[in-house]
């Protein structure tokens, strides 16, 4: 049996918010025969955020996914590297320590396709796949969870 608990807060007992995003292109096409199709989709936070996991989302052409954070200062960090993703073992990464996202920071997200003969899981090599819901279209979606800074010491992100 399954059972789901809810604890109901008044607003004035609220410590912390944590917040579900996403950032994703829904615009892309990937040619047929295209053994290494980079797609690349960002997302600006308007307020002080940490992050606090990541989740990549591809369907069978999915290649390699990576995470960077690109800071107001310029400065660019590899938050999550997922070389050789695979549609089968898809997982949720929490982070180690949470990463502070200053309000104009930015969530790049960089997908890599193979829509060629060598992925065995590609149903239609000779196919110009977009975005789409079924598992023989395709999806670039980073999900991620966020909490509102200062909830969590500023302190903590430069050690």
């Amino acid at each position: 049996k399954s059972y789901v608990g809810l604890k109901l807060l008044e607003p004035s007992e609220v410590k912390e918010e944590v917040r579900y995003g996403m950032v994703f292109d829904a615009a892309f096409e990937i040619p047929p025969h295209a053994d290494n199709h980079k797609v690349v989709a960002k997302k600006a936070f308007l307020r002080d955020v940490y992050l606090l996991n990541l989740f990549p989302h591809m369907h069978y052409r999915g290649r390699a996914f990576k995470f960077e954070a690109e800071y107001p200062d310029g400065r660019r960090e590899v938050i999550l590297d997922v070389p050789r993703y695979d549609f089968n073992w898809q997982l949720r990464y929490d982070l180690a320590k949470p990463v502070y996202m200053p309000r104009g920071s930015r969530l790049i997200c960089t997908a890599h396709y193979d829509n060629s003969e060598s992925n065995p899981l590609n149903p239609d090599p000779s196919a110009k796949v977009r975005f789409g819901l079924q598992s023989w279209e395709e999806m670039l979606v980073g999900y991620y969870t966020t909490i509102r800074a200062p909830v969590v010491e500023k302190t903590a992100q430069s050690e």
